[in-house]
């Protein structure tokens, strides 16, 4: 077990938790990373699939670019890495690898027209999670993945890049890497069939699970038989959660809640148990959210005054009350049930009769964590609600104007344009209800498709004309 120092936490603290969420991510290198030099070569040797560099990459998997800094401190900045990307090494060898954090899923950059912001925390809206993990899994069965090709082109890679690369631990790094990723393509296989067409900015967090829990319990795990997608959640709201998932499934403590994506990815528990700082210092950044930017266009503060009572009278029940700045001012994480809500049940009713049984199993779980069906949606804190779109827990709504429509005229076919300008008008991301070719940075929303119907959460539509009144007090926020 590869243990960089840097993961050593010797007292749990916001800044490690920082540290964790924005730079070195939980760690694990030899599970969940790839050493540098390698990775390096598998872009040379397979471009059609990563891409010819960083830039090309970002855009095809949806993760935030960076220039790379030639002569900055930083090894991720020089090297020109994503955001979310981090290059951790290896005291065993001396070997960068290449690990992922936090903010690789959780941070988006928002523009709108005069400006731009990096929220750190907000989920992003173009990732492709699964796809870039797949990646990995298709070139394993491309012509030219052999150890003696990546041997060459890792060796060419960490020459061209002055990247360590020692050639007693050649041989034995590229033979594990390349039986590595065979054998996770091999484990994984049904899982990437059923996430081929992931959509961005969603996540099959259910699905993602089922391989781990095969493999922590020993025992044959289902999948549902359909694939249940969710928007990338926002860990705004955190501190005020009893519970992380959309729909209040898994239960325990918030120290542990927040390294389960890690365990999913491939993360041991072996490596949790001998760092058990980590938890506790990523739930303690996740209790105090850095500054973010208020809503940038004009706001008709005495119409937002009459959308706060609204909202105190017909939203606080089940979304919470808030200050003048936007902080929860009190918020009871309730679970509001399918039949109440109305929106899309698929990601609700997910999870198999056997993924409920490993997911309760002690021998899984330690005892810390415990999974039930709620059936229901839980309500999430709205503090920065206006850079959140699209809505919905499965981005089925791409604006708020969209969600104080009455369901059943909604449109039901629409093309997002991620590339465009937010639509502060609206307040979301920009849409337009097409069906010609989609542009690029665009993808198309069908609401037919299981998991994503538009219909559900009438509650604002049905305040009538005093909807605009809720939507501006909501920029507030």
């Amino acid at each position: 077990m590869s243990e960089p120092a840097e993961y050593d936490i010797e007292r749990a603290s916001r800044a490690a938790g920082e540290t964790i969420f924005t730079r070195t991510g939980l760690g694990d290198p030899y599970a969940t990373g790839i050493p540098y030099p390698i990775f390096l070569a598998l872009m040379k040797a397979f471009p059609r699939t990563f891409g010819t560099d960083m830039s090309e990459l970002s855009n095809r998997f949806g993760f935030i670019a960076r220039t790379p800094d030639a002569h900055s401190d930083d090894p991720d900045l020089r090297a020109g890495l994503p955001i979310g990307w981090h290059l951790t090494t290896d005291p065993d060898t001396g070997v960068a690898f290449m690990v992922h954090n936090c903010a690789v899923c959780h941070t988006e950059r928002v523009k709108w027209t005069g400006g731009e912001a990096t929220i750190v925390g907000l989920g992003s809206k173009r990732v492709r999670i699964h796809a870039f993990e797949q990646a990995f899994a298709d070139v394993t069965r491309q012509r030219g993945f052999s150890v003696e090709k990546l041997r060459r082109l890792t060796a060419e890679a960490a020459r061209d890049s002055q990247l360590v690369w020692p050639d007693r631990f050649a041989d034995a790094l590229v033979g594990a890497a390349v039986a590595g990723m065979k054998q996770r393509a091999e484990d994984r296989a049904d899982l990437h069939a059923r996430v081929a067409t992931n959509p961005p900015g969603r996540v099959a967090t259910i699905d993602a699970f089922v391989p781990a829990l095969r493999k922590l319990s020993g025992k044959r795990v289902e999948y549902s038989p359909q694939v249940a997608w969710a928007k990338v959640s926002d860990v705004i709201g955190f501190r005020h959660r009893t519970t992380l998932s959309w729909d209040g499934t898994g239960e325990g403590p918030m120290a542990v809640l927040v390294i389960e994506a890690d365990i999913a990815a491939g993360a041991r528990v072996e490596w949790f148990e001998r760092h058990p700082q980590q938890g506790a210092s990523l739930d303690a950044f996740l209790r105090t959210p850095v500054q973010r930017p208020a809503f940038p266009g004009p706001i008709d503060h005495g119409l937002a005054d009459k959308g706060h009572a609204l909202f105190e009278k017909h939203c606080s029940d089940c979304h919470g009350r808030y200050a003048s700045d936007g902080d929860v001012i009190e918020y009871d994480e309730p679970i509001v049930p399918l039949a109440d809500v109305g929106t899309d049940p698929l990601r609700a009713n997910a999870a198999s009769d056997s993924f409920a049984q490993a997911a309760n199993d002690p021998i899984v779980t330690r005892g810390y964590t415990s999974f039930k069906r709620t059936l229901g949606y839980v309500p999430p804190v709205l503090t920065n609600v206006w850079a959140r779109a699209p809505y919905g827990h499965a981005g089925q709504w791409p604006s708020l104007n969209v969600l104080a429509t009455p369901p059943d005229q909604r449109p039901t076919s629409f093309v997002v344009d991620l590339d465009a300008p937010y639509d502060l008008a609206t307040v979301g991301v920009s849409a337009r209800t097409t069906t010609g070719a989609l542009r690029t940075g665009e993808y198309r929303h069908d609401a037919s498709t299981p998991g994503f119907a538009v219909t559900g959460h009438a509650f604002l539509a049905e305040l009538g004309a005093d909807a605009v009144a809720v939507i501006e007090y909501l920029k507030t926020l």
